[in-house]
């Protein structure tokens, strides 16, 4: 966007600027569909969210290039400059409809790749704690069946019993993900099953 602003002040003609601006966005296509699509395919092991996001910015920016090409397609049968096209002329009107939506995807596209570098970075400070962290845990539950870690090398509290796991932090949070599929108490599914629910 600042690029195009620079474009359309350092050019003498809107047609020239236009021209510019225009084989920067075909630039631009190519990293904003490109990279997204390489990210997925390498990121596997990439948070749901950052993968949901990667997916937007494909969507997005395939979105951006349709409208740019109708744009060019506009610009290209267009009798004159656009700009010397009365502001009521449906062709203008269209031309500036589409103008605004390509540079709201645009700015979509960026959004979605701050969240998804914030999400990456967030996730390495995340994996960097759990890296130093050395203390071996157990899993634990309570008589509601809810689970829960324990430093292995402690009693457990009041309550807890061990589940029978033990390692490191983050093998025993994935344990819990596999095992505690039922996050409602003992008590509400014994309720639920007989009847007695809601």
């Amino acid at each position: 966007m600042l690029a195009a602003s620079a474009a359309f002040r350092a050019a003498g003609n809107p047609a020239v600027a236009a021209n510019v601006v225009g084989s920067m966005l075909t630039r631009w296509h190519y990293i904003a569909l490109v990279a997204p699509l390489i990210l997925l395919v390498v990121g596997r092991n990439f948070r749901r969210l950052v993968q949901v996001l990667l997916f937007a910015a494909v969507l997005l920016a395939a979105g951006q290039i349709f409208v740019d090409l109708r744009i060019r397609a506009i610009r290209a049968t267009a009798p004159v400059a656009i700009s010397d096209l009365d502001p009521t002329d449906p062709v203008r009107r269209r031309f500036g409809a589409l103008h605004g939506l390509s540079m709201m995807l645009l700015a979509l596209q960026a959004i979605a790749a701050a969240v998804v570098v914030m999400a990456r970075f967030e996730k390495k400070e995340e994996d960097a704690v759990m890296s130093d962290d050395t203390t071996i845990y157990k899993v634990v539950k309570n008589g509601e069946e809810q689970y829960s870690i324990w430093p292995a090398d402690r009693e457990n509290a009041p309550g807890w019993t061990d589940a029978g796991f033990q390692g490191p932090k983050q093998d025993c949070l994935r344990y819990i993900e596999e095992v505690w599929t039922d996050m409602r108490p003992r008590s509400q599914r014994d309720a639920d099953t007989s009847g007695g629910g809601p």
